[in-house]
């Protein structure tokens, strides 16, 4: 898992200007006395989410799941990455606008929990009692890191924040509504 103080090196744009707002929320903090926490959620996903080219992996798949079309995968599949169901972070969001000396500070919003895209096709797939649909594989996507997990030590010291719900659970509900 990869902790706040992990040095920073993103890959593409999207990554510098969240680094870049990070930046202007610390920078605000210490200069106007702007009180700002930054948090850095990791892959959120949940139903009404709309399976769109810009989408998280859960949608897509859940979309082409619901019209039996086959899952693609980019790169080999076993790239992994910390998915976080939306209802864990509004309560994340919640606690950080109740919590106390946090201004200025960066904080994880994950699970803490790693899964490969490989093992995400399987569970969905059995979830959704869809074995009839195949999975192809496509190039890497430029830009893409290999592994992501989220360290959420700070954000449970110091917002008590605690994930409650997991995996196959968060997947049911966007299953359901697509369906």
């Amino acid at each position: 898992p990869v902790d706040e103080k992990a040095a920073l090196k993103p890959l593409s744009p999207y990554a510098v200007s969240k680094l870049a707002a990070e930046e202007y929320c610390r920078t605000y903090w210490r200069a106007y006395g702007l009180g700002a926490v930054s948090l850095r959620y990791f892959n959120v996903y949940g139903p009404r989410q709309t399976g769109g080219s810009y989408s998280g992996v859960i949608s897509i798949f859940a979309k082409a799941l619901s019209r039996g079309e086959p899952l693609t995968i980019n790169g080999d599949g076993n790239q992994t990455r910390d998915f976080v169901y939306v209802d864990d972070v509004v309560t994340a969001n919640v606690n950080a606008l109740r919590a106390r000396r946090t201004e200025g500070e960066v904080l994880n919003i994950g699970t803490g929990k790693s899964t490969s895209i490989n093992e995400l096709s399987r569970v969905m797939r059995r979830l959704s009692g869809r074995h009839d649909v195949k999975v192809k594989y496509a190039p890497a996507r430029r830009g893409d890191i290999r592994h992501s997990c989220a360290d959420i030590t700070m954000a449970v010291s110091r917002l008590r924040y605690k994930p409650k719900t997991r995996l196959h659970e968060g997947i049911q509900q966007v299953l359901n509504w697509f369906r």
